[in-house]
C-alpha cells in the first residue's frame, strides 16, 4: 500500500476531532447552549498543558468574576458519589504532562487567586534537578513537583509512565525527521530498539500508524533490518542534512521499498502476543504510580489516559494498579460529572471552552473557534 504523507499543520487535525465531538453531542449543554444560564448539578473538568500568562490569568479573573469554586480531588469524587453538595458552581482544573510552565506561571497565579487544580505527569521525563527556563518547553523537575504538590495548591498524580504511542499496523505513515519532534517529543512513537523500549529514533526510522498504548492495541513490531537499512542509507546521505533535499521522502522511500524487497522472505515484522500487550499496559500503569508515591511520600491513586484515550481493558488494569479514577477526554458514555457517575470515565474539555461557563462576559462559540483557528494557523501548541 502506497503510504500517504500528510503535510499537516499539527493543530489543523484537531478540527475534523472537534467538530464530530459536537455533532456527536460529546460537549455539555452548557458549551452547545447558547441561552445556558447555569451549570445546574455538574462539574466540568477542564485541561490545560503548556501555560501562558495572560489567557490563563483572563480564565482565571473569569472564574473569580463569576464566583466559581475549583475543587479539590476528594471533594470532586465525593460529589460524584453523592457525598459533597455543591455550595456555588464549580470546577475542576486539570493539567497534563508535567511542562515547566506550570511552575513558573500556572502556580504563582493559582496561588494568587485563591485556586487549586490537579497535575497529572509523566514520571519518565521528570528532570532530577530544575533546568532553565527557556523560549522552548521544557519538562518539571522532581523538587519542583514536590514544592506544587505540598503547597496544597496542586495535586499531583499519574498520567503514565511513558505516555507512549506505539506501531499499531504496517500502514507506512512517514519517516522520522527534522520536522517531525515536537518541543517534548510526546508525539514521537516508541518502540523496541537493541533490547530497549525507546522513543529516541534516528533520522530515518519508518513510522508507521500509531495509537496511544493504553487504548490497548497490540504493538506492531516492525522489521529491524528494514529501519536499520533507512536510518544507515540517511545517515550515509548526511544525516540531518539529507532532509533539506526537496525530494527527500521520495527518495527515502525508494530506499524503505528495496529493503522490504531484500528481507521478505525473513519475515521480520510481527505484531506483540496478547500477553505482552496486557504486561506492557500494566507495567506503565504501575511503575507510574509506584514512583510518584515513592517521591511524594503518599499515595498516588488517580489516571488520567495520555491524549485522554483508553480502552475497558485499560479501565480494569487500571483498577488492579491501584487506581480509584480514570480521567480521559470526550466519552460516548457521558459528556459532564453528575453525582452518582462513575470515577472510571470522567470526561474533560479543553481550556477554551471554560469561557463558555454561565456567566458575565461569556464568549460565543465563534469567539472560540476563531481564537482557536488563529493559533493554530500559527503552528502554535494544539492546547
Amino acid at each position: 500500500m502506497k503510504p500517504i504523507f500528510r503535510k499537516i499543520a499539527k493543530g489543523t487535525r484537531e478540527i475534523p476531532i472537534e467538530l464530530n465531538r459536537f455533532l456527536s453531542k460529546k460537549y455539555p449543554d452548557f458549551v452547545t447552549n447558547s441561552s445556558s444560564e447555569s451549570l445546574m448539578n455538574q462539574v466540568p473538568v477542564f485541561m490545560f498543558h503548556t501555560i501562558h500568562y495572560e489567557s490563563f490569568k483572563e480564565q482565571l479573573d473569569y472564574l473569580k468574576r463569576n464566583n466559581y469554586s475549583t475543587l479539590s480531588l476528594r471533594e470532586f469524587l465525593d460529589f460524584l458519589k453523592g457525598k459533597y453538595q455543591l455550595t456555588q458552581p464549580s470546577v475542576l482544573l486539570t493539567f497534563d504532562d508535567g511542562e515547566k510552565s506550570w511552575y513558573t506561571t500556572a502556580f504563582p497565579l493559582l496561588k494568587a487567586y485563591g485556586f487549586r487544580a490537579v497535575g497529572f505527569v509523566v514520571p519518565h521525563y521528570i528532570q532530577a534537578s530544575p533546568v532553565e527556563q527557556t523560549n522552548t518547553k521544557n519538562w518539571l523537575s522532581w523538587p519542583e513537583l514536590i514544592e506544587m504538590d505540598e503547597s496544597g495548591v496542586f495535586e499531583i498524580e499519574s498520567h503514565s509512565y511513558y505516555h507512549s504511542r506505539i506501531f499499531v499496523s504496517s500502514k507506512l505513515v512517514d519517516f522520522y525527521h527534522p520536522g517531525f519532534p515536537d518541543a517534548l517529543t510526546l508525539d514521537v512513537p516508541w518502540l523496541e530498539d537493541q533490547g530497549r523500549y525507546t522513543n529516541t529514533l534516528s533520522w530515518g526510522t519508518p513510522i508507521y500508524e500509531c495509537a496511544p498504548r493504553l487504548k490497548g492495541q497490540a504493538q506492531y513490531r516492525d522489521s529491524v533490518k528494514v529501519r536499520q537499512a533507512c536510518t544507515d542509507w540517511v545517515a550515509s546521505q548526511g544525516g540531518e542534512r539529507f532532509f533539506e533535499n526537496a525530494n527527500w521522502r521520495k527518495e527515502l522511500l525508494q530506499q524503505f521499498h528495496l529493503a522490504q524487497e531484500n528481507y521478505a522472505s525473513e519475515k521480520l515484522e510481527h505484531y506483540e502476543l496478547d500477553e505482552q500487550r496486557k504486561f506492557h499496559m500494566l507495567k506503565d500503569l504501575t511503575v507510574s504510580r509506584e514512583i510518584l508515591s515513592e517521591k511524594l511520600n503518599r499515595p498516588v491513586n488517580h489516571l488520567c489516559y495520555p491524549w485522554g484515550v483508553g480502552s475497558e481493558e485499560a479501565v480494569s488494569l487500571s483498577k488492579i494498579a491501584g487506581y480509584s479514577s480514570n480521567f480521559w477526554v470526550s466519552l460516548d458514555q457521558r459528556n459532564s460529572n453528575l453525582p452518582d457517575d462513575s470515577p472510571y470515565y470522567i470526561p474533560r474539555l479543553k481550556d477554551d471552552y471554560l469561557f463558555r461557563l454561565p456567566g458575565d462576559g461569556r464568549h460565543s462559540l465563534w469567539r472560540i473557534f476563531r481564537t482557536k483557528l488563529k493559533r493554530r494557523s500559527k503552528s502554535l501548541e494544539i492546547y
